[in-house]
């Protein structure tokens, strides 16, 4: 199972990679000019994943050059040594012997070596396909999410899908999960999601709730629910839901019904702020309802178009 998860990741990159096209124009075989020699060895040494401006300039000046940095990066770019990328002021190295870059995640790297304090989390399928719930690794727009206030750099605005649910600073350190549940899940604490940071089970039951338009595979997801909610610590979540909406608490306590803990969903639900419980609907916004009308769950006050009719499918199959 694991070698077919790490086969499909596989070739997630490497049609990202094709997607965005950061391939070398020159090929594998380049040259390099006298003056670039010491910088372009010291980057096939060190191999970074992506390259600032003020990296050339250190680079040159450890390299005793005094070539123009904007120059450099010119030359760099036409020899193919450098390929740009969806954030202005960094660019992809191409190592000698290499024709492209395979990384999807290679435009939010850049990101994050341009504004260190940018505070992103991969999010929706993303985050579930890196914690092992969906069977097929996603494509297309990365689902990200930002805090209220954080602008997107523009460049980034065909590569990814932003969701914003609202948490203050201090819950930013719970959307992550925590160290027991990668090692019980036998991820690695640094490298699991790429690298880069990503929802946890708490935060992704949030999201599911307050955004269910904002993951795609469902269908995928509803198969592997049972994992998902055994992961799910009921403490994080309660607080991760905390000034949600009185319908996000009711869809995320349902989420854990469905997923096989009944009680637990109860035992969410009844954590909510007090105050009347209106209908929920949990549904992709604006799909035709279900055939069968969906299914009404009294407990959570929610009707039910897109779990419960979807489990039923899975079953019949």
């Amino acid at each position: 199972m694991r070698n077919i998860r790490l086969s499909g990741m596989l070739s997630a990159v490497k049609s990202r990679a094709e997607e965005v096209g950061l391939r070398s124009p020159r090929g594998a075989e380049r040259r390099v000019p006298s003056w670039a020699a010491g910088l372009v060895a010291g980057l096939a040494r060190d191999l970074p994943t992506v390259v600032t401006r003020q990296d050339v300039v250190d680079r040159l000046a450890a390299a005793g050059s005094d070539r123009d940095v904007e120059s450099a990066i010119a030359e760099l770019r036409r020899l193919g040594w450098l390929v740009g990328l969806a954030v202005h002021g960094a660019w992809a190295f191409i190592p000698p012997g290499q024709e492209e870059v395979v990384d999807p995640y290679i435009d939010l790297r850049a990101w994050r070596a341009r504004d260190p304090a940018a505070t992103f989390r991969l999010a929706g399928a993303a985050a579930a396909w890196h914690l092992g719930y969906l069977d097929r690794a996603p494509s297309g727009h990365v689902p990200l999410w930002l805090p209220a206030g954080l602008r997107l750099p523009d460049g980034l605005r065909p590569v990814v899908s932003v969701t914003r649910i609202d948490w203050p600073p201090p819950a930013w350190a719970q959307l992550g999960p925590t160290a027991a549940l990668l090692a019980r899940r036998r991820l690695d604490l640094v490298s699991w999601s790429s690298g880069l940071p990503a929802f946890g089970p708490d935060a992704l039951v949030v999201q599911l709730a307050a955004r269910p338009g904002s993951f795609e595979p469902w269908s995928d997801l509803v198969a592997h629910l049972d994992a998902l909610v055994v992961d799910v610590d009921d403490a994080r979540l309660v607080s991760l839901l905390a000034g949600q909406s009185g319908s996000t608490w009711q869809r995320a306590a349902y989420l854990l019904h469905a997923g096989g803990q009944p009680q637990r969903g109860l035992d969410v639900l009844v954590r909510r702020p007090p105050g009347a419980m209106p209908i929920a609907r949990f549904a992709r916004p604006q799909a035709d309802p279900p055939a069968g009308g969906g299914l009404w769950v009294p407990e959570y006050r929610l009707m039910d178009e897109l779990i419960g009719p979807t489990q039923q499918l899975i079953g019949k199959a």
